[in-house]
């Protein structure tokens, strides 16, 4: 911990001397945030209490990020985040205990005439019984180019699931058009960040590649995933969307090593008269054999609309089967300076599941709390606060 605090301050020390010092002067931007998050999470026979600390200073081109979690067994985990933003250049550096030494990233990205490069230097903690560490690094290039199109690459030496880089999404006009399901899986969900996977050695593990187009309504893309083997899997998407009314529709398909189909998705969004609907039809690879390449695998809606200041969205799911799965319905509503929202949950048994958060907001200070609970009674019990300056 020492030669942490040691290190985090020297680099503190460089980035002023780089940017010639550090002056309390009228035109400087000061600003920072502080949290706790107290959980109560009951298990059988006993109960358990989680804390989560986080603080965020910004100075300048300066950003220092902390997050600090304790349980009743101790200290679980404490994560830094420094980055120096130089405009063309910035420079950012990951470090993660949990509640030993993990993970520590160090990020370098920059743009020199309209492309972007970026490299990751990765040391992390990969034993499972006793500490065993292992290097990657990730080198990423992307550029985008005239009419619409764009193309990035992921190059990674001792690291995999480059995917994670990009957010993990493998389909990025599927991941816009699914906005909805996305929206409601997150609604509640803890926020993690995606990370790369260190493998042992330090050799060429994968490759991604990617390119886009966006241009008078054509939307396609293509993931290409390569690893020392040569192929590994591919996604292509193609479909088109119109203005008024606001219509889009896509295909996207999942190619395995083989040059199989393993996937295929058809979705449609349409908005019109602020009411947004999404239609989703997933098709999969037989898990038996089969004289069709995909079967079908499910069925989802979503649908979405305002009734004065509360939002509404709700989300239906069938299985292969045609047969009921899931039923999703938000219900988000704002008021300043208080919000609210809910999330109940159904599937074939009935009530599932129900998660219900309320927070008000004054003077830069966020007061909340959360309860999670479905047919058995509580699940977790959340509340904090957070104080911006």
């Amino acid at each position: 911990m020492p030669r942490m605090c040691v290190r985090l301050g020297v680099t503190f020390l460089l980035v002023m001397l780089a940017t010639g010092g550090f002056t309390l002067a009228e035109e400087t931007e000061f600003s920072g945030s502080v949290g706790l998050e107290i959980t109560f999470i009951p298990i059988p026979l006993s109960y358990d209490i989680e804390s989560d600390l986080t603080l965020s200073l910004s100075v300048a081109c300066f950003t220092f990020e902390s997050g600090t979690v304790f349980a009743l067994t101790g200290f679980h985990s404490q994560e830094f985040d420094v980055e120096v933003d130089l405009g063309a250049v910035s420079i950012a550096d990951d470090i993660l205990f949990d509640p030993y030494f993990s993970w520590n990233q160090l990020s370098v990205d920059a743009q020199i005439v309209g492309v972007e490069v970026g490299l990751d230097l990765i040391l992390a903690d990969i034993g499972t019984q006793s500490p065993s560490y292992s290097m990657g690094a990730v080198l990423e290039l992307s550029s985008g180019v005239i009419c619409g199109f764009s193309i990035t690459t992921l190059t990674g030496f001792g690291a995999g699931d480059l995917v994670n880089v990009l957010g993990g999404v493998e389909a990025p006009f599927s991941h816009d058009l699914l906005y909805l399901f996305s929206h409601l899986d997150l609604l509640f969900a803890p926020s993690l960040a995606l990370k790369v996977t260190i493998e042992p050695g330090f050799y060429f593990e994968e490759e991604l590649v990617r390119l886009e187009v966006d241009y008078c309504g054509l939307l396609s893309s293509s993931s290409t995933w390569l690893d020392w083997t040569g192929f590994a899997k591919e996604v292509f998407e193609f479909g088109y969307w119109f203005e008024e009314p606001s219509l889009s529709f896509l295909t996207a398909m999942a190619f395995d090593n083989s040059f199989s189909i393993s996937g295929l998705d058809f979705i449609l969004d349409l908005e019109i008269c602020g009411v947004q609907f999404t239609s989703w039809t997933s098709f999969t690879a037989p898990q038996t054999p089969s004289v069709l390449p995909v079967v079908f695998s499910g069925q989802r809606f979503a649908v979405s609309f305002e009734v004065g200041c509360v939002l509404i969205t709700a989300e239906t799911d069938f299985d292969g089967t045609f047969l009921f799965e899931r039923q999703l319905l938000a219900i988000e509503a704002e008021i300043e300076p208080v919000a609210f929202t809910s999330l109940t949950a159904f599937d074939r048994t009935g009530f599932s599941g129900e998660w219900i958060k309320a927070q008000v907001e004054f003077y830069g200070v966020t007061l909340y709390t959360l309860a999670a609970f479905d047919f058995g009674g509580i699940i977790e019990v959340s509340f904090g606060f957070e104080l911006a300056f």
